[in-house]
């Protein structure tokens, strides 16, 4: 069990800021914090060394103590005054429920969990519930017969003061009118519900007392999805009726509370449209824009039909912000040289260190070269379960599983949140991911993948003496060309996948205004995500279309609810990576690797010094700490997808094994010959082209490339190569299309 964990408030800051930690701590009391630069974070023996530099005058001492993690998402009133002593009352809700036969689920009410007070509408094995309570006395009276997972169903509850009823209504919405039956159950002696000032109106949980999760603690939190709740200040009678009529119109006479999630989609806020002002939140990062119990079919983007996307997924596994309390802060020194830094917290004989992506300042680079670090696919990663929860993982390996610390801690605790790579408990995909939580993976010594790996090329700039700066995904979201537009040069990591469209568009524009781009990965520009505008540690993300993916959007939620764009691969929403960087994703393995031939166009005297010092029949990255320069996932030349004509194919992969396969975007029917050796269209392109302004694109085309540099302290055909290419790019004698090179 991982005792120490941690998370910041910021994943990229510049010197003079503040950074703030936020700590768990378990069997000790006190934690010594400093800053380190982190020159490589792969601690293998075969990698480039595993290397920190403490940075002087930032070491501390603090306080640590044991914080929880309260996860599950729900609807919280702002305000509940004047609901909580209701006599008479009417409560409605509709509900798609994932996990209804599980333990009982609040789906409604003002109900202390601690204290049994107040009202709550449930669902369980029983069905649906309403349950009263007054602190002393609890009353329940619930359907008798379990709702149907993944079916819409309306639920109405009233209290009848006078004569101590209870009535609960269970309804199915069965478009074809088949199956179950409505379903009403009565009971009468009940206790009127009485809940403690304080205690909120919540959906889909119940309150478990302060808390985190924005100052609460949800409990029987509920799975599926949630539409249309209203309170009536008044005893229904006919909830066959109400069911009829659908949703309590808003202006009913009685209406206390109607609210309406189609309203205020991209923020944290939902609306109250009965006139009183009942106005709440949503609290751990819930997915919206989900499909109603109206949905038709006809329209799949919620912007052009809001009134069928009334309905909010919650799951009782969600994490937004994790409200931990602050440990440390930890001021960025004053000239504080650019880099990738972590903050080390150590004690009891364990050890965490989120990294932090420092920044120069602004509008002020300190050398020609940046080094763009891939902070939104880290966050992506983070928490992934896929060795624990993947059947398909040692297939998609060829080896078996290994489990890492951190995997066997995620498996045992869930409520650390997951990846976009994963489901939730229910089976739905997971579309959001937070930076306010621990992020395990997105750490040294974490496995050379994305993260780490992306440290081989920081170690490469380093040792070899190129001067760089370094910038993140999330502040060229910010600040877009701007955060581009002073360097000559831009190289990205090892896996640059998940791009917004501020980033794109930022880069299309340095690169049509003369900039440079060094791509040094694969499977990079591949899906596209969203950051929350309200929340911008969060990001979204709909597996939409097509594409290498765990999990598959539900029809008509393909539109992220955080900016209302199309989600899914950017090459499905018309503008593939090829127009980007010359080439694309075609292809995954990851049993071995293999490595580049030269091809003519690398004779070509536009682009021979790039392979100056590497004779013509001479393999190119047969080496290195994966085997080979060429593997994992693999872009190629597609010119149908925008590859654009002047591009030079340079070299291309060889040696991949049969356990490479071309991805299924690529192709529009799956058939037996489509594993390496014989598919040519398992290879990794080596490209280059130039762009206006004296501008160039390099791409490499591959994960494991990366990883070859370090070969032979450096002294290796991969790190020629690339250095060639990085001392020309840093250069400011322009680059000029269909000219030799120097």
């Amino acid at each position: 069990m991982m005792k120490l964990l941690s998370y910041t408030d910021r994943l990229w800051a510049r010197a003079g800021q503040t950074v703030t930690v936020h700590a768990s701590a378990e069997g000790f009391d006190s934690l010594e914090v400093d800053l380190v630069r982190l020159v490589c974070g792969d601690d293998s023996p075969a990698g480039p060394g595993y290397r920190l530099e403490p940075v002087a005058g930032t070491q501390q001492t603090v306080p640590a103590a044991f914080q929880a993690i309260h996860a599950g998402s729900c609807i919280l009133a702002d305000d509940a005054a004047g609901l909580r002593c209701l006599d008479d009352a009417t409560v409605q809700i509709l509900v798609w429920p994932t996990t209804p036969s599980d333990a009982e689920q609040a789906v409604m009410g003002i109900w202390d969990a601690t204290t049994k007070a107040g009202f709550l509408l449930s669902i369980g094995p029983d069905g649906a519930a309403l349950t009263t309570g007054d602190g002393d006395t609890v009353s329940r009276v619930a359907t008798g017969a379990a709702l149907t997972a993944r079916e819409w169903y309306l639920i109405a509850a009233s209290h009848d003061a006078v004569n101590g009823m209870l009535r609960i209504a269970q309804h199915p919405l069965n478009r074809d009118g088949r199956g179950e039956r409505p379903l009403v159950a009565l009971a009468d002696k009940a206790v009127a519900p009485r809940a403690a000032e304080g205690t909120p109106l919540m959906v889909g949980a119940a309150w478990g007392g302060p808390g985190h999760a924005d100052g609460l603690r949800p409990v029987m939190c509920f799975n599926g999805k949630v539409e249309a709740p209203r309170v009536l200040g008044h005893y229904e009678t006919d909830l066959a009726g109400l069911n009829e009529a659908g949703s309590i119109p808003p202006a009913a006479p009685g209406i206390a509370l109607a609210w309406d999630f189609s309203r205020a989609m991209t923020s944290l806020r939902v609306e109250d449209v009965s006139g009183n002002g009942r106005h709440g939140r949503t609290v751990n990062l819930p997915t919206r824009a989900m499909t109603g119990h109206d949905w038709t079919s006809q329209e799949h983007d919620w912007r052009h039909a809001p009134e069928q996307y009334g309905a909010i997924h919650l799951h009782d596994d969600d994490l937004g912000d994790a409200g931990w309390q602050e440990s440390a802060q930890i001021v960025l020194p004053e000239g504080l040289r650019s880099g990738i830094y972590c903050i080390r917290l150590a004690g009891g004989g364990h050890e965490d260190m989120p990294p932090i992506v420092v920044q120069p300042p602004r509008g002020g680079p300190t050398a020609a070269i940046a080094f763009l670090s891939s902070t939104a696919t880290y966050q992506t990663y983070a928490n992934m379960h896929h060795s624990t929860d993947d059947a398909g993982a040692e297939m998609r390996s060829a080896s078996a599983t290994i489990l890492s610390p951190s995997d066997v801690h995620l498996f045992e605790h869930r409520k650390l949140g997951h990846s976009p790579y994963d489901t939730h408990g229910d089976g739905s995909g997971v579309s959001v991911a937070s930076a306010r939580r621990p992020m395990l993976g997105y750490r040294p010594k974490a496995g050379l993948w994305s993260f780490n790996a992306d440290t081989h090329v920081t170690a490469w700039l380093d040792d070899c003496g190129f001067a760089w700066d370094a910038i993140s995904d999330h502040a060229l979201h910010d600040e877009g060309l701007a955060l581009l537009a002073p360097y000559k040069v831009v190289v990205t990591g090892t896996h640059p996948e998940y791009w917004s469209s501020a980033m794109w568009q930022a880069m299309t524009a340095y690169l049509d205004g003369g900039g440079r781009l060094m791509y040094l990965g694969g499977n990079g520009f591949y899906w596209r995500i969203a950051f929350h505008p309200a929340a911008p540690w969060a990001l979204e993300i709909r597996r939409a279309q097509a594409g290498a993916r765990y999990w598959i959007a539900e029809p008509g939620e393909y539109h992220m609810a955080f900016s209302g764009e199309l989600g899914g691969l950017w090459q499905r929403i018309g503008i593939a990576p090829q127009q980007l960087v010359g080439i694309g994703t075609v292809a995954t393995g990851f049993d071995s690797c293999g490595w580049y031939e030269r091809l003519p166009d690398s004779f070509d005297p536009r682009a021979a010094w790039i392979f100056e010092g590497v004779g013509p029949e001479e393999k190119i990255g047969d080496f290195g700490q994966l085997g080979g320069a060429a593997g994992l996932e693999l872009d190629w030349v597609d010119r149908t997808l925008g590859t654009p004509s002047h591009c030079l194919r340079l070299a291309s992969s060889a040696g991949h094994s049969h356990q490479y396969l071309q991805t299924i975007d690529t192709m529009t029917f799956n058939h037996t010959a489509v594993a390496a050796p014989v598919n040519p269209a398992v290879r990794a392109d080596m490209v280059f082209f130039e762009t206006p302004r004296g501008g160039a694109v390099w791409s490499t085309g591959s994960i494991a490339w990366a990883a070859s540099l370090a070969a032979n302290g450096y002294d290796n055909n991969v790190a020629r190569v690339t250095g060639n290419v990085l001392r020309r790019f840093a250069d400011s004698a322009p680059i000029e299309r269909g000219k030799p090179g120097p």
